[in-house]
């Protein structure tokens, strides 16, 4: 005889011809019985409910409930998330939320979120309760604005902002030491001020694909020494003076308007300009790193 939990708990038994068969399946099922549900994959399932099964599962982790219809509030929704006391990933991408649900921010123990392509307008200053975050995915949404609160997640490393309403680079990028890439692309930033990246001495690897950028202005002495990768393809630039950028290693700037481009040479290795109007490259000194060169 064995019996199944929840609302809906029913009593079933089985017979068996022998001994040996009994105990054949006895050790079977024992052994199911005692392994711990960690990772539960719910996603592209038309939910708007979270199984109240699932919440006899007090040992999971990861919990990916992508593409669904959640609801924000009643029974099974996503107010009732916190009851996982486990939790470390949770995946509500793709749900058509509209807010941010803010009893996720009562998850301590989360180090994953992702709430991307959830039509999102703004994120509530109690995102700073997460202080054990280190992945945040909100591609694809409507934001303009980051809550200076995100600035006290000390172990943020992993931050998604593509495809957003971006004008500028979010100032709390400034406080994010952890965060090595700026994943920009999509966004609105047609003005970009190289002092604004001097002050992010974290940043390695800047990508603004995709935004309609059409200058890029350095009115500060000081060199851009951090920044080893860029990523400025299809925007709206005519020229391109890089030579603060004193330690570029990789640069792609691929469907343009150059005319012209200037970089520093020191640690150039790939430069990728295909489909530009150039006319001039000014690359000094002699980039004798270099790998890959396209000027197609």
């Amino acid at each position: 005889m064995f019996s199944s939990a929840g609302s809906l708990a029913q009593t079933y038994f089985v017979n068996f011809d022998t001994l040996a068969d009994y105990q054949r399946w006895h050790r079977q099922a024992s052994k199911v019985v005692s392994q711990t549900v960690s990772l539960v994959d719910l996603s592209c399932y038309s939910l708007e409910t979270v199984p109240e099964y699932l919440f006899y599962c007090q040992d999971l982790t990861h919990l990916n409930l992508r593409h669904n219809f959640m609801r924000l509030q009643g029974p099974g929704s996503l107010l009732n998330l916190p009851r996982f006391s486990q939790l470390k990933s949770l995946n509500i991408s793709h749900n058509r939320l509209g807010v941010f649900p803010e009893c996720v921010c009562e998850i301590f123990t989360l180090t994953e979120l992702n709430l991307s392509c959830n039509n999102l307008l703004t994120i509530p200053v109690q995102i700073g309760n997460l202080q054990s975050l280190q992945t945040l995915s909100l591609d694809g949404n409507h934001l303009s604005l980051l809550p200076e609160e995100l600035g006290g997640l000390s172990q943020l490393n992993s931050l998604g902002l593509s495809f957003n309403n971006f004008s500028h680079i979010p100032p709390v990028l400034e406080r994010l030491c952890a965060v090595d890439k700026l994943a920009m692309a999509g966004n609105r930033v047609e003005n970009l001020e190289l002092s604004t990246l001097v002050r992010m001495v974290h940043l390695r690897n800047i990508d603004l694909r995709l935004n309609g950028l059409r200058c890029i202005k350095c009115e500060t002495p000081d060199p851009l020494n951090h920044v080893t990768q860029l990523d400025l393809r299809d925007n709206c630039l005519d020229s391109l003076d890089l030579n603060s950028v004193c330690n570029l290693e990789t640069l792609n700037c691929q469907r343009n308007q150059l005319g012209t481009l200037t970089l520093s040479g020191f640690t150039l290795r790939m430069l990728l300009t295909g489909s530009n109007r150039l006319t001039t490259v000014n690359i000094y000194p002699v980039p004798n790193q270099l790998t890959h060169m396209d000027l197609s």
